[in-house]
């Protein structure tokens, strides 16, 4: 179990959402929380696809909150990383993580995904999307404008809506917004009561019930667990809580776009990523991968001048760029 012990220059920005080690002891986030393990599950076999190292390249981080994949990748050689959110309180974490860091090769902006320019960002190599694809008012037009900047791959980490393998014909589907307010898996703020120990407690105690998924527009099961937490624990309003340990999700709209697996595939493959590898978590994990709600994957544009054929949306792409 990961401790945590800040420097004395960033605890007045805590808490933080990734757990970045800091060195010499020092991390961002106490005891164990899913962004690590996410790292872990994502980052060995993306090395491996650029030959172990990430010399020369131009990465992307998109919805990059305090910069957990960012200064990860910043471990492995780029050029150069440009991480973008929306939220100023997330980009003034992550530049003091890096002004302690000394990582100059990293650049943070607050930037909405919908604001993605090529010609104020140019273009990358491998565009991050880590919990950001369920967040987007315009899914399609931001996706257009991640595909104009992304020359190769992407790393997609994203909820998905429950399905075994005989609904996978089931083109999409909508749901409520799975409420990041209200989702106290692996949560770390330093109060007993919401402590991850007494939360892994209760989660264990209460069996979720995937079979409401036959519905579309409930909270998601995990959810519908960590609103009886909430409601067993704290008399107050949910929005009090979320406004006290700072935790909220990038958009506020009812509403987010939760698809099932294929309907994701289709979305990507769409705009030119034609193979796609899915990350496939280990056997005994908890993570939420394992449990069939969230999907991790690579997907890779194929070069126009190779022996195999390319989409007909990226042939698009390629003669307007």
């Amino acid at each position: 179990m990961v401790k945590q012990k800040i420097p004395n220059e960033l605890k007045k920005l805590a808490p933080f959402f990734h757990d970045i080690d800091l060195g010499n002891g020092f991390n961002t986030a106490p005891e164990t929380y899913r962004m690590r393990s996410a790292i872990q599950l994502f980052f060995p076999p993306l090395l491996k696809l650029f030959g172990g190292s990430f010399k020369g390249l131009k990465i992307l981080d998109v919805g990059c909150n305090c910069g957990g994949f960012s200064f990860e990748a910043n471990k492995y050689g780029p050029e150069e990383i440009i991480g973008i959110d929306a939220d100023e309180s997330n980009i003034n974490q992550a530049n003091a993580i890096k002004k302690y860091l000394e990582t100059p090769s990293i650049e943070f902006l607050k930037l909405k995904a919908e604001e993605i320019s090529k010609k104020e960002l140019g273009k990358f190599d491998i565009t991050i999307l880590a919990g950001i694809l369920y967040h987007l008012e315009d899914p399609l037009g931001t996706m257009t404008k991640i595909a104009e900047v992304t020359k190769s791959t992407l790393l997609v980490d994203s909820h998905v809506h429950y399905s075994t393998a005989s609904d996978e014909d089931v083109p999409s589907w909508w749901m409520l917004n799975d409420m990041d307010e209200n989702d106290l898996e692996g949560l770390f703020v330093d109060d007993e009561t919401l402590s991850a120990k007494k939360y892994l407690e209760f989660e264990k105690g209460i069996k979720v019930d995937y079979s409401k998924l036959q519905n579309q527009f409930i909270p998601s099961p995990h959810t519908e667990r960590d609103l009886e937490f909430i409601q067993k624990y704290f008399p107050q309003p949910t929005q009090k809580i979320s406004e006290k340990y700072m935790i909220g999700a990038s958009s506020k709209s009812n509403l987010s776009l939760v698809p099932n697996k294929k309907a994701l595939y289709k979305l990507i493959r769409y705009f030119g990523f034609e193979d796609i590898l899915e990350v496939v978590p280990l056997r005994f994990s908890d993570i939420p991968y394992k449990r069939k709600y969230r999907i991790g994957f690579f997907a890779m544009k194929r070069d126009k001048n190779g022996p195999f054929s390319i989409s007909e949306y990226q042939k698009l792409f390629e003669k307007k760029n």
